[in-house]
């Protein structure tokens, strides 16, 4: 009993911490994705990085990088037409193209919690290069939640696709091409 209530505590302690941290996430009313802000995703020609990070517990309870980052560029490939994705893993500076023009696209996800009840968080961001190595986020997007152990792979997948979905449909918007909405 007394480990169901320590891991609950943490989970509940780990729900408050994030509540604060995603506040930053939630956009605020009457902001239009053509504010400045989001006006730098216009210059992005082509991806070339789309990664999903795992943090906490979630290889325990089953979930790989490598899968969710294959299915992660599954839905960008699905959602983004006429979109490059080349994944080289960062940019480089051949003089051909401005950093600028080139986007990335990083996930986290967090877990905690092995036992029945375990806490998620997702954490997605966006935009292109500022200097080499060095992306410069502009959109950014956070989930969190919580379940049952078995079904928590089910709902990252989701939150995953949500995100992108989301993503999408700014970065269309932004370049004011309807063909998502």
């Amino acid at each position: 009993m007394q480990h169901h209530e320590t891991g609950i505590s943490r989970v509940v302690v780990l729900l408050l911490a994030m509540g604060v941290y995603t506040a930053y996430a939630v956009p605020a009313q009457g902001v239009t994705p053509e504010a400045a802000p989001y006006s730098e995703l216009r210059q992005i020609k082509k991806f070339v990085s789309i990664e999903v990070q795992i943090l906490g517990t979630a290889e325990k309870l089953g979930l790989k990088s490598g899968e969710l980052t294959d299915a992660t560029r599954l839905t960008f490939l699905n959602n983004f037409p006429g979109v490059a994705l080349e994944m080289s893993g960062a940019p480089s500076v051949d003089g051909t193209e401005r950093l600028s023009q080139l986007g990335f696209l990083t996930c986290e996800v967090w877990t905690v919690g092995e036992e029945y009840v375990v806490a998620y968080h997702l954490d997605c961001s966006a935009g292109s290069y500022l200097m080499p190595g060095r992306p410069g986020s502009v959109w950014n997007r956070v989930i969190l939640g919580y379940g049952p152990k078995d079904e928590i792979s089910d709902a990252v997948h989701k939150g995953l696709r949500s995100m992108i979905e989301q993503f999408a449909t700014t970065f269309f918007k932004v370049r004011g091409d309807n063909r998502l909405q």
